[in-house]
């Protein structure tokens, strides 16, 4: 592996070696540290899925499980898998949840920080940043502070994400093993940290074959495949504990609370869909064993998709839209704790009744609220037609507009339906990463 994952050798066409100003530098560290002063003040550090992590930490500690609902309830299979290891390990390592929420958020805080610092660096090896633009899209993505300062593992996600597209671009411009083994570990930490990460591996094992069938060396092969031998490793021992093959629990959870269930909303209305999933719920518990059940759900759910294809493919158009789009509301309340009425959250209900559920929220939601997220929505739009001007701008190196490229919409397609700002998050350095080349190409554009 690479001594430095985040670095990057010299291009050989155009570069520009331009420093981050001290005064970027300043307003960063400074947005940094008063979001973890208002943290260790407010102690708004749990987000609703940070339970699980905690769990699972303490489980750790105390009994040596990789388990994510406390050992003394009735156990479940399905909790054994429902969080990949990575972040609760961490979570343990840093000692008792006292001690490890300081740690754990400073350390996120600095990730983010070194996150931030990577993209801009190797932006300005090929284009003058622009530094005020470049801040302010920074700062009206309040999600990247907010991750940064809660017990959730998208600012891990986000740095291995960013270590992913630093080796892959050195690999494409080396062609040498040592960098794509900062792929492989890149990729292999990535899918430890979140299961979306998990089919990654094929990505990996393809580019690597591909890479060793043009210079003729079967080790880059070798080194592609570590990823997916570690990850069927890894399903080995979650058979050998819930007698099912599988990576995560999470995905059968997914596929039938949120694409069948949304799918279903828009095809027959709320009261089918409810009645369906609770259904598939009920005949899945049935099944004698975990690893029935699994396959159960799957087999059903796969074939109500089947059943509306035209659906599922405007509600995970939807979730895609979203995920670029949306201005983090469940993000912003939570951290704040903005008091808001009893109810379903926004995502639901717009999955349920359209866009006529944002025109409710508009109506009822606090003047200060709406204008924060207007903001954050107008940029939102800004940093999406900057990455997709990135994509064919000639400054940028063409391995580097595919390698983010390739990561922002990976991402963004397996996240389908739950498309949100939350899980834009790991790639938001990625979409920053084109707003200096998307500048360049206005000024050429205006130029001309």
């Amino acid at each position: 592996m690479s001594a430095a994952p985040f670095s990057v050798p010299a291009p050989a066409a155009r570069t520009i070696a331009a420093p981050v100003p001290r005064w970027v530098c300043m307003v960063l560290v400074l947005l940094h540290a008063a979001g973890l002063l208002y943290q260790l003040q407010q102690h708004h550090y749990l987000f609703p899925d940070s339970d699980r992590y905690l769990a699972e930490a303490a489980n750790i500690t105390r009994h040596g499980e990789f388990y994510a609902s406390p050992l003394t309830e009735p156990i479940r299979a399905q909790e054994y898998t429902i969080r990949t290891p990575a972040y609760p390990l961490l979570l343990a390592a840093l000692g008792t949840p006292q001690g490890y929420v300081v740690w754990m958020l400073l350390a996120q805080n600095l990730l983010s920080l070194l996150n931030l610092a990577a993209v801009a660096r190797l932006a300005a090896r090929y284009t003058p940043p622009r530094w005020g633009w470049w801040l302010a899209l920074v700062v009206t993505f309040p999600a990247q502070l907010i991750y940064a300062n809660v017990l959730m593992s998208e600012m891990l996600l986000q740095t291995a994400v960013v270590g992913l597209c630093s080796s892959g671009f050195a690999f494409w411009q080396t062609r040498r093993w040592p960098q794509l083994a900062g792929v492989a570990a890149w990729a292999t930490a990535a899918m430890l940290i979140k299961p979306v990460f998990y089919p990654f591996c094929l990505v990996v094992l393809l580019a690597g074959l591909y890479a060793a069938w043009q210079q003729r060396r079967v080790a880059l092969a070798a080194v592609a495949a570590v990823p997916l031998v570690l990850a069927l490793l890894y399903q080995g021992w979650n058979w050998q504990r819930t007698g099912y093959f599988h990576f995560s629990s999470i995905a059968e959870i997914n596929l039938l609370r949120y694409n069948v269930r949304g799918a279903l909303r828009k095809a027959e209305g709320p009261e089918v869909a409810e009645r369906v999933v609770l259904g598939i719920i009920r005949a899945a518990e049935n099944q004698l064993g975990f690893a029935a059940q699994q396959r159960y759900i799957k087999e059903q759910s796969l074939a109500v998709l089947r059943e509306h294809p035209v659906a599922y493919g405007v509600l995970h158009a939807q979730g895609m839209a979203n995920f670029f789009l949306d201005p983090g509301r469940f993000d912003v309340v939570h951290f704040l704790a903005v008091p808001e009425p009893p109810g379903q959250g926004l995502l639901a209900r717009f999955n349920a009744e359209g866009y006529a559920a944002i025109w409710h929220f508009l109506r009822t939601a606090p003047v200060g609220l709406l204008a924060l997220l207007l903001a954050v929505a107008v940029a939102n739009l800004v940093r999406l037609g900057a990455f997709l001007a990135f994509l064919t701008s000639s400054a940028a190196p063409r391995t580097l507009r595919i390698t983010a490229g390739a990561l922002v919409f990976y991402v963004a397609f397996l996240t389908g339906p739950l498309g949100a700002a939350r899980f834009a998050v790991p790639v938001f350095p990625l979409l920053l990463l084109a707003v200096p080349f998307a500048l360049d190409r206005c000024k050429s554009l205006r130029l001309r």
